[in-house]
């Protein structure tokens, strides 16, 4: 009985923590994608109707042109500037969204290695590899191709029930385990033990991340506003 409500109480904490690492990054991911995203517009936005006022600020005014036209006018007028504009409205965003998800997941990884690590990542792997063996047990076999092996486990990772974090982190490292460097001779090795140990080391191996590309974007942003305003290019 005390076994048991130990368990249960193992349970709980464990549940508890993931609640609140997921939430946490969850919450960093939304930070980063709201300030970033509404910050991008503003300045594209902005830089936008500069390069229109400058062009169009003797009189005519892109009103009297067909749209067109006036896309035209403005790439030969303010080639460099417009062309650079039109590139960053629809290039940072996709790549604040992209490296943000980077930026969150590495953060996750980090400190559930650090708090936690085998202990809550051990267990979650372990069912998903034994789910593996027993539908697909020619697949732990020597001679087998170790694509089909990997693409296998990946399909049962994405299809297992666990948090979307934790199936995005438990994938991460298992892109990067070489399979080939487990020797499927040898009968006396467990091969979950090995790719489950090796997982963990290819997660242990990842930093503490920065958010240094947030204000590169960010930066870029603005300096092109501050040179397009000054009519530099």
């Amino acid at each position: 009985m005390m076994i048991k409500e130990k368990q249960n109480s193992f349970i709980g904490e464990d549940f508890k923590y993931f609640a609140k690492l997921f939430g946490k990054a969850t919450l960093i991911f939304l930070k980063i994608n709201l300030i970033g995203q509404i910050s991008i517009a503003i300045l594209c936005i902005t830089t936008l109707i500069i390069i229109i006022r400058q062009t169009f600020g003797n009189g005519g005014g892109p009103g009297h042109a067909s749209g067109e036209a006036a896309i035209i006018v403005l790439f030969m007028e303010r080639p460099i500037a417009f062309g650079l504009t039109l590139v960053s409205i629809f290039a940072s965003p996709f790549l604040l969204f992209s490296m943000g998800n980077k930026y969150v997941m590495f953060k996750t990884i980090n400190s559930l290695i650090t708090d936690k690590g085998e202990k809550l990542l051990f267990p979650i792997i372990d069912k998903i590899l034994l789910k593996v063996k027993q539908h697909q047990p020619e697949l732990f076999k020597q001679g087998v191709d170790k694509t089909k092996l990997q693409l296998k486990i990946l399909q049962e990772i994405r299809d297992s029930k666990q948090n979307k974090w934790l199936k995005k982190i438990i994938a991460f490292g298992f892109k990067k385990v070489d399979l080939n460097e487990i020797d499927f001779k040898d009968e006396n090795v467990s091969f979950s033990e090995i790719i489950k140990t090796k997982i963990i080391d290819q997660l242990k191996n990842i930093s503490e991340p920065s958010r240094f590309f947030f204000w590169v974007i960010l930066g870029f942003n603005l300096l092109l506003l501050i040179l397009t305003g000054f009519r530099v290019f």
